[in-house]
């Protein structure tokens, strides 16, 4: 990812944070056969000073030669939102997005433990279904066709621009602009950028 300066962020509270709150990413992954991706949802743990990202495919999937070691990258999206020039004091403007994002660079590690792969699976579900409910015929038919990893971070990368790198006047046409559209999520995340005593 370009990192610019104005927007690189580094804490892992805030980091951690966004996966949990959008953890629906890219995974990718370099093979034989080049470039793969897959639209996975994720959980994410901490260890130590580093994330960790887990997740699963389904056993055919091409990706899954690469759990042994291989490098991948997971990709998270959070609040975004296209400004509006006319949004700025400052004139002449042109458009921007103003966006939240996260890359996980890592290693994969393959996890076959069952019970393991059950907590994993319980961690995925939003919806709080645990396949520890299942039948145990059907759950060892479900373990049979999925492939779990775990992709322990080597490198982060992670930005909020947020018109940081404009005037406070700016930015409060930005956060009017974009709760004029209903899109309070990301005003949340620019007023955030302003000094306390705005």
């Amino acid at each position: 990812m370009y990192l610019r300066p104005a927007f690189v962020e580094t804490d892992l509270d805030r980091i951690e944070g966004l996966i949990r709150a959008n953890p629906f990413g890219v995974f990718v992954t370099y093979g034989p056969d080049g470039m793969n991706a897959s639209h996975i949802p994720f959980a994410v743990e901490r260890s130590g000073d580093t994330i960790v990202v887990i997740g699963h495919l389904a056993a055919p999937n091409a990706q899954c030669a690469q759990f042994d070691g291989g490098e991948a990258l997971a990709i998270f999206s959070g609040p975004h939102a296209y400004i509006a020039p006319s949004w700025y004091k400052t004139q002449p403007a042109v458009p921007t997005w103003d966006f939240s994002a996260v890359h996980i660079h890592g290693k994969l590690e393959p996890v076959t433990d069952h019970m393991e792969m059950l907590d994993q699976l319980a961690a995925e579900d939003p919806g709080g279904f645990d396949v520890r409910d299942l039948p145990g015929k059907f759950r060892e038919a479900m373990f049979n066709g999925i492939r779990s990893f775990r992709l322990v971070a080597t490198r982060i990368e992670a930005q909020w621009k947020m018109s940081q790198n404009r005037s406070i006047d700016d930015r409060l046409g930005v956060i009017a602009g974009l709760r004029s559209q209903g899109l309070h999520d990301v005003a949340r995340e620019v007023e955030a950028t302003l000094p306390a005593a705005t």
